[in-house]
């Protein structure tokens, strides 16, 4: 299933968020439609294109200078943890065709 982000609404996520992994768990929130079902990612990571990726980098970057003692190594969350870069995906289009999830058990 391919996405695409909105920069804007990227950036924002940023400046209204206090922990890198909210950051994070905002960012696949928006990639993944069913995320409130996922109870976790069993394989694979969203694939992002390089312009996006790259822009995303830097504002995690910028995100651990302001929130020092968060990350010792800036932009480690989305380096270890974040999207695969993509050079055949379009600068903010986002593919999660190759994941595979854990879902919810339905406890009604």
């Amino acid at each position: 299933m391919k996405s695409t982000l909105s920069e804007e609404k990227v950036r924002a996520i940023f400046s209204s968020c206090d922990k890198e992994c909210d950051v994070l768990i905002a960012l696949l929130r928006m990639v993944i439609p069913n995320w409130d079902e996922v109870e976790y990612i069993l394989e694979g990571r969203p694939h992002m294109g390089a312009e996006g990726w790259h822009a995303i980098y830097e504002l995690f970057c910028k995100f651990n200078e302001e929130h020092p003692g968060e990350c010792t190594f800036p932009g480690g969350v989305w380096l270890s943890m974040g999207f695969a870069k993509d050079e055949s995906l379009g600068a903010w289009q986002v593919d999660c065709s190759e994941m595979k999830f854990a879902f919810k058990s339905d406890r009604s």
